[in-house]
């Protein structure tokens, strides 16, 4: 009996060790993915202030976009090691984004994002590109991510 356990045990420790290395890797970021990810946020907070509005940016904005936004999903996805987790991820930045507006009213939160509403309208491929991009640099003067080779 002491060895089933102890070979259980062992198994157990055996099983958890790769979902830790996973772990380690995930917790740095490539350029490419530190710009996809700038990317899925402002396109997920974008489609959670366009459904609270009743606007229909966030449907446009995934049109015109399409390409660029398969590509930064792609990035992520190869970054979380996988469609489930990047799909976890997603969800929980959804989740996330929406209980930040839960404190403002629909009308300030709509009220508040007029001009944010009206750069995606006017944001081509290259220009969400350039816009990810920028984001990405200044998120990494900021400290936002840990960069893997810089520890």
């Amino acid at each position: 009996m002491r060895r089933l356990v102890l070979a259980a045990a062992l198994l157990a420790a055996t099983a958890l060790q790769p979902a830790a290395a996973v772990e380690r890797r995930d917790s740095c970021y490539s350029p490419a993915a530190i710009e996809a990810d700038q990317a899925i946020r402002y396109m997920t907070d974008l489609m959670v202030v366009s459904s609270a509005c009743q606007d229909s940016v966030y449907a446009e904005f995934r049109l015109r976009n399409a390409a660029t936004i398969i590509a930064y999903q792609h990035a992520l996805i190869a970054h979380f090691h996988g469609t489930a987790r990047f799909d976890d991820w997603n969800t929980e930045l959804a989740n996330e984004l929406s209980m930040k507006h839960n404190n403002v009213s629909t009308v300030q939160l709509c009220r508040d994002a007029t001009q944010a509403m009206a750069q995606a309208r006017l944001l081509d491929p290259a220009g969400f590109r350039a816009y990810a991009r920028a984001q990405a640099e200044a998120a990494l003067t900021t400290g936002q991510y840990a960069t893997c080779g810089r520890r």
